[in-house]
């Protein structure tokens, strides 16, 4: 853990088209079984890492958005690597991903995945350098530009814009939006954290697209203008999928829903009141219990993935890691949450309450930092099955066992004052 300082935050942003040539890299569409590893038929709109860096006293932190599906361990330690010369180390780095349906399969940058299989992207090493180096220079540029910043909040419900996609009671509505400025008021960067899963399109749809947080975040950069960069980083989504039927077809949903939350985003941005701006992170690497496949794998990997059943149990053991972090940023009164995964609402929405009665006014999970390890769920919820319960890797303790790394997290990060 880094110790704030008394001098003024400074923050510097960039972003990096990271869509791959696919005619060099034979990378295969990730997001859906479905697909059988099928690579895309060209590009409908590019995807990015989108990163900002702050910097207070001798404290650094890069905050990075990517439009992947999920972010591997092997990725974060190919862009540890890469940004040494910065002073950003391993409790700095909060890299999460949109969990986009229609970017390259991101199981590809991940090197436990060696094992070839229908529907799952196997480990591709030009495909893992390639991303982390354009994500390293998304990192430096930033870490380049820096300069003087405010920085101001905002956070609040926003109404039938997505919806627990197993019926279950609990969803978080709540948008939470952070606004870097000069101090003449020029953007240098904001950030949207909302919980949706973003499949829209569905598994026909074959082609690259950042989804509908493209929308958001090319509409949030067109409206500020200049070098302004827009983060979108996904809440609880685990089991949250968007409210989006107007339209026609995909095409017009994605935009629609797009534009919505591009709509109420920059109505928050609006109301968002400037922060002192302490600033600190943490990241704590958890041991996992012993990965175990759900008895309903079989069914849900035999129907969607084709495995054999022989091969489970050693499938299960080569994915899944035996330890993973969770990870905290504060910056001013905001806390954000980093999980290793897809955590479901009701887990999320506890763990966000206890940081809120330890003293953290604004706190909000964020999915898919740093770290995948399935689908992070309570034991009740794991027990009840389903396709989350069958892609969560390390039984029914698991959400326990993250819950109670991420209150040791929050209790050992000092609160602001």
């Amino acid at each position: 853990m880094q110790r704030r300082n008394s001098n003024r935050l400074q923050a510097g942003a960039f972003k990096v088209d990271i869509t791959p040539d696919i005619g060099k890299i034979k990378i295969q569409l990730g997001g859906y079984g479905a697909r059988l590893n099928m690579p895309p038929k060209g590009v409908r709109d590019p995807i990015y890492a989108r990163a900002l860096v702050l910097k207070k006293g001798d404290h650094k932190l890069a905050l990075v958005a990517l439009d992947h599906l999920l972010v591997p361990a092997s990725l974060t330690r190919e862009v540890l690597k890469g940004i040494q010369a910065t002073g950003i180390g391993s409790q700095s780095l909060f890299m999460a991903a949109s969990h986009t349906h229609c970017a390259p399969d991101a199981m590809g940058l991940n090197e436990r995945m060696k094992i070839a299989l229908p529907g799952v992207g196997s480990f591709l090493p030009d495909f893992l350098s390639f991303t982390a180096e354009k994500v390293t220079r998304a990192i430096l540029e930033a870490d380049k530009r820096l300069q003087d910043a405010d920085f101001a909040l905002h956070a609040e419900a926003i109404p039938k814009m997505n919806r627990n996609r197993r019926g279950w009671k609990v969803t978080d509505p709540t948008m939470t939006v952070a606004h870097f400025k000069t101090p003449q008021g020029k953007t240098i960067a904001c950030l949207t954290v909302y919980a949706a899963h973003p499949t829209i399109y569905g598994h026909t749809m074959m082609e690259v697209t950042a989804e509908f947080p493209g929308v958001l975040q090319n509409g949030l950069e067109k409206a500020f203008g200049s070098d302004a960069v827009a983060l979108f980083m996904n809440g609880a989504q685990g089991d949250v999928s968007p409210e989006a039927d107007e339209g026609k077809n995909d095409d017009e949903r994605v935009q629609i829903y797009g534009a919505k939350l591009l709509n109420h985003a920059q109505q928050l941005l609006k109301k968002a009141k400037t922060q002192p701006d302490p600033m600190l992170s943490s990241v704590v690497t958890v041991s996992l219990p012993e990965p175990r496949p759900h008895p309903e794998f079989q069914e849900s990997a035999g129907r969607e993935y084709k495995i054999p059943e022989a091969l489970l149990k050693t499938i299960v053991k080569q994915v899944a890691p035996p330890e993973s972090p969770v990870s905290l940023a504060q910056i001013g009164s905001l806390l954000l949450m980093g999980y290793p995964g897809e955590p479901i609402s009701e887990l999320a929405i506890g763990l966000k309450q206890y940081a809120e009665s330890r003293g953290y006014a604004h706190a909000a999970p964020v999915a898919l930092v740093n770290d995948w390890v399935g689908y992070i769920l309570t034991a009740e919820k794991y027990n009840v099955g389903g396709y989350e319960a069958t892609v969560s890797f390390h039984g029914p303790d698991l959400g326990k066992t993250i819950e109670d790394a991420m209150k040791d997290a929050v209790n050992r990060l000092m609160r602001p004052r």
